[in-house]
């Protein structure tokens, strides 16, 4: 929705704004870096969301994120495998669980603990 309604403005440019050099359309840097921005901004919201979500319908997070389904679970899943989010996708029932990754250290002190407890 924001590259949506900002694109005009930083694309074009108005008659009393020049548009940003860029993102100049119809050139390969200009649509390469709005290509870089669109996807930046939705993998910045992804993260948002993994923070304040702990699950979520595949078809709210596309809403939110203003994309299709399946452009979400695509965008969802190279976080994932980048490991920058921790998430499961239940796709029968079309909800998405983020998981809290924790720190090396502290699994290897609850490890130490689990062993000292035997």
């Amino acid at each position: 929705h924001l590259c949506t309604t900002y694109q005009p403005l930083l694309r074009t440019g108005t008659k009393d704004e020049p548009c940003t050099p860029m993102f100049i359309p119809n050139t390969t840097l200009g649509d390469g870096r709005w290509t870089d921005l669109k996807h930046r901004v939705v993998e910045h919201n992804i993260r948002v969301m993994a923070k304040y979500y702990t699950r979520v319908r595949i078809s709210r997070m596309s809403e939110l994120l203003d994309l299709s389904n399946d452009d979400t679970e695509e965008f969802l899943s190279k976080l994932v495998v980048k490991k920058t989010v921790s998430a499961k996708i239940n796709r029968l029932s079309g909800i998405i669980q983020f998981a809290s990754s924790k720190n090396p250290n502290d699994i290897l002190d609850d490890w130490s603990r689990n062993i000292q407890d035997l």
